[in-house]
């Protein structure tokens, strides 16, 4: 049955709903998060903010019911209702590194998918691993939940700790619910799809082929490799991309078609990526899903000269970004593509957001650790990581039945030799 204050799924959440009646479980829509917190740290009062947080933040405390609604709709549960609390938690591995320890403290959560219908999509564990040594690990689902999100969300954490340890309630301004954005997406879309599908129409209309063979299950085996790059590295990449009057995510797009071609032996690519979705200042404090798709079809990777090349992707990223606000489902629907026969979702391209970290609250710090996940359903995955230290790190991960470790390896080093390769201001590497 639906209630008075249900509320329709935003197009992002509507597409990891139907992924997760799919195919249960997907460790590509199980966000998995780790910290490592140094200092004097004060269970309750981590409890304490923890639970402050899930009252602040409607989409923390939200289910998604199919009931007799034509269409899904979002259901925001009282605190009590929704039954989430911090679990503390002893780790294993005593001699191991602090990374290590939080991959085990979060083993089990992979193969526990949520019931998105019976409970909210967050979970959360407090290991101590020495009186100033501890872990805070958080598990949600990415249909409430996105990079922006975690930025927000550890923010918020490390506010209402601080106040909390300090015997108070955190003095916040308080943040619409997610229900807010979904309300303004559905009323925008019309319009949007005026303005908008013209431009996708034409994009789409010619996709290049199918990279990679269709894959026979849900999910593969994951095969990943990362190179990082130090400090005055990462400084000259970013000065060529300003030299070249690009932006990051374009040259990391044309540089990572490049890189395909190279490896591939193909001239033309279909690569996604992703936009932020925040296109209202009022939607910067909400935490949610609001990234939506992009497919780009880049043509010429071995045939087009290349600074050439990179102005004109430059051009179709600033254009597609500008038209990023139409669900890329309506795109797809209205063109008749179908992700099993398109080749369209072969290559997934991400600038990702600066991760959270240093100063969490009065006398603690904070460091975020990486807990790689034991499968993969995306074909080919290419990351930019920006690091706190102010360093960048290129990671792939792909699906091992789809593709070889040399192959995804070539990807990952053809591509950090091309961005370490770009032209600085005065022309020289």
């Amino acid at each position: 049955m639906t209630g008075a204050g249900d509320v329709r799924l935003s197009h992002a959440q509507q597409r990891f709903l139907w992924d997760e009646e799919m195919a249960p479980g997907q460790d590509d829509n199980n966000v998995v998060l780790a910290y490592h917190l140094t200092g004097p740290v004060d269970p309750d009062a981590m409890a304490a903010a923890f639970a402050d947080v899930l009252l602040r933040h409607e989409v923390l405390r939200t289910v998604y019911l199919w009931g007799e609604a034509p269409e899904p709709v979002q259901r925001v549960l009282s605190p009590e209702t929704a039954g989430t609390a911090l679990e503390h938690v002893a780790p294993d591995g005593t001699d191991l590194p602090p990374a290590e320890r939080a991959a085990l403290v979060c083993a089990d959560w992979w193969d526990s998918p949520f019931d998105l219908e019976l409970r909210p999509p967050v979970r959360a564990r407090l290991a101590a691993l020495a009186p100033d040594s501890w872990l805070l690990c958080l598990n949600l689902h990415h249909i409430a939940f996105d990079g922006q999100s975690e930025l927000l969300l550890a923010a918020d954490l490390g506010t209402a700790y601080g106040a909390r340890a300090a015997g108070r309630a955190p003095a916040w301004d308080p943040v619409p619910g997610y229900g807010t954005y979904a309300r303004w997406e559905a009323g925008r879309v019309p319009d949007w799809a005026g303005t908008d599908l013209p431009f996708w129409r034409e994009v789409l209309a010619d996709p290049a082929p199918a990279l990679l063979a269709p894959p026979e299950t849900d999910q593969g085996g994951r095969g990943e490799h990362e190179i990082a790059l130090d400090a005055p590295a990462t400084d000259r990449v970013k000065g060529a991309v300003r030299a070249a009057r690009s932006i990051v995510l374009s040259a990391l797009l044309h540089e990572t078609s490049a890189a395909v071609g190279d490896v591939f032996g193909v001239d033309a690519v279909n690569l996604t990526t992703v936009s932020s979705g925040r296109f209202e200042k009022a939607h910067a404090p909400i935490l949610g899903c609001f990234v939506n798709p992009l497919v780009l079809p880049l043509r010429g990777l071995r045939t087009t000269d290349p600074g050439t090349r990179l102005t004109e992707v430059n051009r179709l990223v600033l254009q597609a970004l500008r038209r990023a606000r139409l669900p890329f489902d309506l795109v797809a629907r209205d063109l008749g593509i179908r992700a099993a026969d398109s080749g369209l979702f072969d290559v997934m391209v991400a600038l990702q957001a600066p991760e959270p970290g240093g100063a969490f609250a009065p006398g603690v710090t904070c460091r975020p650790l990486r807990v790689p996940a034991p499968r993969a359903g995306f074909g080919l995955v290419v990351e930019l990581e920006q690091h706190l230290e102010g360093h960048w790190t290129v990671a792939g991960r792909w699906r091992t039945d789809l593709v070889g470790e040399e192959t995804g390896r070539g990807v990952v080093e053809s591509l950090t030799e091309r961005l370490l390769a770009l032209p600085g201001p005065e022309g020289g590497r």
